[in-house]
């Protein structure tokens, strides 16, 4: 089941967030952020997958998705992503960006096969390696 993070889901997203290569510790501030969007994928109450997103004006960028190792391939990703792709839908099709290491084959065949195209790359950007930027959401008419 979808869900809005709210506070009390604090310390499950941090410790999640300690499981991907990410700097940032969610705090109350960053869930009640205009622009920030934190959103959970639940079994029986427990967060499973968690998704951020930033809404800025006519685009969403997602900043990352995770799902515990031994929930995937259970769909639980691709819900979330939806999830994103039905916020895009409500606010008119905006476009949505995200980027992947090159070497995310997994991630990449994931996002492909929900529409998103490869709209650059961004050279070294993890180091030595690339990052591909997608895009999608818009509508093709």
């Amino acid at each position: 089941m979808i869900k809005k993070i709210t506070n009390k889901d604090l310390e499950i997203v941090n410790e999640l967030l300690q499981n991907i290569d990410r700097n940032e510790k969610v705090s109350i501030d960053m869930l009640e952020h205009p622009f920030f969007n934190y959103v959970g994928y639940t079994i029986d109450e427990k967060i499973v997958g968690i998704i951020k997103y930033s809404l800025i004006y006519d685009r969403i960028e997602i900043d990352y998705i995770y799902v515990i190792p031994e929930y995937r391939k259970n769909k639980i990703g691709t819900k979330l992503i939806e999830h994103v792709i039905d916020v895009s839908t409500r606010k008119k099709n905006i476009k949505i960006l995200l980027e992947v290491r090159r070497g995310n084959v997994v991630a990449r065949k994931l996002y492909e096969s929900m529409g998103f195209k490869e709209i650059t790359i961004r050279r070294n950007y993890y180091g030595n390696e690339d990052a591909i930027v997608y895009m999608g959401g818009e509508s093709d008419g």
